[in-house]
């Protein structure tokens, strides 16, 4: 996921010309799509197709604000832009992706609530998550009726809160999913959490430094650093869901041959370990390219 010279070489596609440096993300973007896909198929086997469809509209919104938030109060620096312009210009795209999660986590979170209601459930984990879809409404307001491109006290508190909150939902998303011990809910936190961490990065980098980086060269020494320094963060990341996922599935259906082989569940974990692995091979190719 770098932005390195490395990477101003093209393919052809359909015939088509298409640079690596735009290909390579989108790749990466349609795999972890694809895999979380498969991962909340696999935690909600019993469940109605609709309801897996709304959990995972619901887990992948909060991913691009948890992981986009993180980004923008974490690795975005104000000061290595020279133009202002420039800056504008990345923050109104952020602005933009930042609603349509919002709305997007807003509307997946309330059907997928209120399948829980008609169904007589509402515990922790739709507490959690419900106070999550109120107070990230809330703080988006907030966060449009100042400057979002500003760097006041005020507007920093604010994005910060609404990481939090965008966290609790998480949290309570997590809860849903398991609902049976701590443990078992660390864990799918961990899990989900480390995707989200992931999947908004990915977002970012796709929808933000890409388009940018195209639009204006001149960005790309503001945005390059961000780019390298997010992209330390995914052997962590990486690391994280593959052994929460290995629990996960020890615990789903055990991890004997023939229980992966012979069943639904094990075709679609084997699904997530294959998406994975050429996921791994991707960022250990950047890594070494990059350094």
């Amino acid at each position: 996921m770098g932005t390195g010279e490395g990477e101003n070489s093209t393919i052809s596609l359909l015939g088509r010309t298409v640079p690596v440096q735009v290909l390579k993300p989108r790749i990466v973007l349609g795999l972890l799509l694809g895999g979380s896909l498969a991962g909340i198929w696999v935690a909600n086997l019993a469940a109605p197709v609709l309801v897996r469809v709304f959990k995972w509209a619901t887990l992948a919104t909060l991913g691009v604000l948890v992981g986009g938030l993180y980004w923008r109060l974490a690795l975005f620096d104000r000061s290595e832009f020279a133009e202002d312009d420039t800056y504008r210009a990345v923050t109104h795209r952020w602005q933009r992706i930042k609603t349509i999660a919002v709305v997007g986590f807003v509307l997946s979170g309330l059907v997928h609530l209120g399948l829980g209601v008609r169904d007589g459930q509402f515990g922790t984990g739709r507490v959690a998550l419900g106070i999550g879809i109120i107070s990230g409404l809330v703080l988006w307001v907030g966060i449009r009726g100042i400057a979002d491109g500003s760097l006041t006290r005020r507007t920093v508190s604010v994005r910060s809160t609404l990481l939090l909150a965008s966290l609790v939902s998480l949290a309570g998303f997590a809860w849903l999913e398991t609902g049976t011990t701590l443990v078992d809910w660390g864990v799918r936190l961990a899990h989900v959490g480390a995707f989200s961490l992931w999947f908004g990065g990915a977002i970012w980098h796709n929808f933000v430094v890409l388009p940018t980086v195209r639009s204006r060269p001149d960005a790309g020494e503001a945005l390059k650093p961000q780019a390298h320094a997010f992209r330390r963060h995914l052997p962590v990341a990486i690391s994280v869901v593959f052994v929460t996922g290995i629990y996960q599935t020890a615990g789903l259906i055990g991890l004997s041959a023939p229980a992966l082989l012979a069943s639904p569940i094990g075709l679609l974990v084997g699904t997530k370990l294959l998406v994975l692995a050429v996921l791994t091979a991707m960022v250990a190719a950047s890594f070494k390219r990059n350094g």
